[in-house]
């Protein structure tokens, strides 16, 4: 699934009621990361498990080198730690919307720990174990130790396009024409709530569109329309 079958389905639903006003494609953007994190939330709280198709991999990022000397919670002098500020992650219990950090070949793995405690591995020489580390997450930013040049991370951010993503060797800025992190049933939810509460749309008027546009749509199908109606 890709964002623009996202936009698509919502100009298909809109163009069918003869609404000829402009949207702008960030707003909508902006609207259906918010919704995607509220069902991804509620769908994770009913079944306790995350789908594998929210998380996104950051491939490569440079972990910046700090010291007691520029980081005012670095309190021990004698160390050295790495930290870096992520893009900003779903709020899940435990934070489990940081899924993964680890170095840039995911082979050597962060787990997470208290800064305190983190601070006390390195101090006392135990966090040199070779294919694992420690980390700890503060707000938006991830200290590690040991400190290692390069790193990697798993995570559900809010806004899927701030992650850049692998292609052909490189590293390039995600489109709308690449993959968006969501499944089929949480991106109709997205887009209903888009077009009832954004648009004010009537769910029925909407019911009927899809039923009648199946075809049409890349989404809102596999008799969505006809489920919703049999609820009411």
């Amino acid at each position: 699934m890709t964002f623009a079958e996202i936009i698509y389905d919502i100009m298909e639903i809109k163009g069918a009621l003869d609404d000829d006003s402009d949207l702008e494609l960030m707003w909508i953007l902006h609207k259906i990361n918010q919704y995607r994190a509220v069902h991804i939330v509620e769908e994770y709280k009913f079944t306790n498990e995350l789908d594998p198709v929210w998380i996104q991999r950051m491939f490569k990022f440079s972990w910046i080198k700090t010291d007691a000397s520029d980081d005012p919670l670095v309190t021990y002098s004698s160390i050295t730690l790495g930290k870096y500020v992520l893009p900003r992650v779903i709020k899940f219990p435990d934070d489990i919307g940081t899924y993964r950090i680890s170095g840039s070949g995911a082979v050597m793995q962060f787990e997470k720990t208290s800064f305190s405690t983190l601070m006390m591995k390195q101090e006392i020489g135990e966090d040199i174990h070779g294919e694992y580390g420690y980390y700890c997450k503060i707000g938006d930013t991830v200290y590690i130790t040991p400190y290692i040049m390069e790193g990697s991370a798993m995570v559900i951010i809010e806004n899927p396009m701030d992650i850049q993503i692998y292609d052909s060797g490189t590293l390039r800025d995600m489109t709308f024409e690449d993959p968006y992190p969501l499944d089929p049933s949480i991106a109709q939810r997205a887009i209903i709530d888009f077009l009832t509460k954004d648009m004010a749309i009537a769910e029925k008027a909407i019911i009927d569109i899809i039923n009648d546009s199946q075809s049409q749509l890349n989404i809102l199908k596999d008799d969505y329309g006809q489920v919703s109606a049999n609820k009411t």
